[in-house]
């Protein structure tokens, strides 16, 4: 078999790793020993040396602190208390204290006045901020109010100003009243008033209530309201207009009458004469006996 030129440097080559780790495997294991007890014995006499020195200072050197200095720091006990009556919307801080009660608890207590606060009952200290409930139940039997504070003072109605009074009504004549008398009485307005007022001088004057019933659009109560506050005069003068002589635009101001009843009334009285009395506007067959009754007393002949 023969070998190439190249095939044979790896064998030469392979065969020199395996007698170099030959020989590491011998000798290299003696010399990590003997440095690693060379180490040890030099870290042995350093630890032993400062052992010595830790036992010196130990014996030699006192206690920085004694047993005085840390009892200081241990907590001391509470004082007892010396508890009397108090009120505590009022106590001051000296009194509180004297007692041997919690600073910081009256600290939340004069913060809580400070903003208007009042203890109203005495079970309300038990919410007092930083309050041990044991303190707050012994102190409970102590607490007295002054509820002269919280008594509610009988409320007085003092006016600066007094009030106006209130102007007398006087009742007013419905015949001589004007639209602004007439719409002071309640239910009625501008247009009603209007409306009062030229039926009212249509015919001259009312004679009775029935005649403000009549006019157009007005409730019956409101005449009822009006009545209350106005008046008709017994002895009533209302003017008159003559029949036989009036002409067709006068007579047709009647509230009664109109333009229609006019012109016919008019044309009647010419082909037929004067009228004598009211119901011989009867003759005239469309006028109805109504109408004759309510304009009769407006008509003079």
């Amino acid at each position: 078999m023969c070998f190439t030129k190249r095939q044979f440097r790896g064998a030469w080559f392979l065969s020199f790793l395996i007698i170099l780790v030959s020989i590491a495997i011998r000798f290299v294991p003696d010399f990590f020993e003997q440095t690693f007890q060379d180490t040890s014995a030099s870290d042995s006499l350093i630890l032993d040396s400062l052992l010595t020195e830790i036992k010196l200072r130990q014996i030699t050197d006192k206690p920085k602190y004694s047993k005085s200095t840390f009892d200081a720091f241990e907590k001391k006990e509470p004082e007892p208390l010396k508890l009397h009556d108090f009120d505590p919307n009022t106590i001051s801080r000296a009194e509180w204290l004297s007692m041997n009660l919690p600073e910081k608890v009256f600290n939340g207590l004069e913060k809580y006045r400070a903003k208007g606060g009042k203890i109203k009952k005495p079970e309300a200290v038990l919410k007092l901020y930083n309050l041990q409930p044991e303190i707050g139940n012994r102190m409970l039997p102590f607490v007295k109010l002054d509820t002269m504070l919280f008594a509610r003072k009988k409320f007085e109605f003092k006016s600066k100003l007094p009030f106006p009074e209130k102007p007398k009504y006087v009742p007013f004549n419905i015949n001589e009243a004007d639209t602004t008398q007439l719409m002071s009485v309640f239910g009625i307005g501008r247009g009603i008033a209007n409306r009062i007022v030229r039926h009212r001088d249509g015919l001259g004057g009312f004679l009775s209530k029935s005649y403000v019933y009549d006019v157009f659009g007005i409730d019956s109560s409101v005449v009822e309201e009006l009545f209350i506050k106005a008046y008709l005069p017994e002895n009533i003068t209302v003017r008159k207009i003559n029949i036989n002589k009036a002409t067709e635009e006068e007579l047709a101001k009647n509230p009664y009458i109109r333009k229609g009843f006019a012109r016919i009334i008019v044309k009647y009285r010419t082909q037929h004469g004067d009228f004598k009395k009211p119901e011989d506007l009867l003759q005239i067959r469309i006028i109805k006996p109504d109408v004759v009754i309510k304009v009769g007393p407006y008509l003079d002949f």
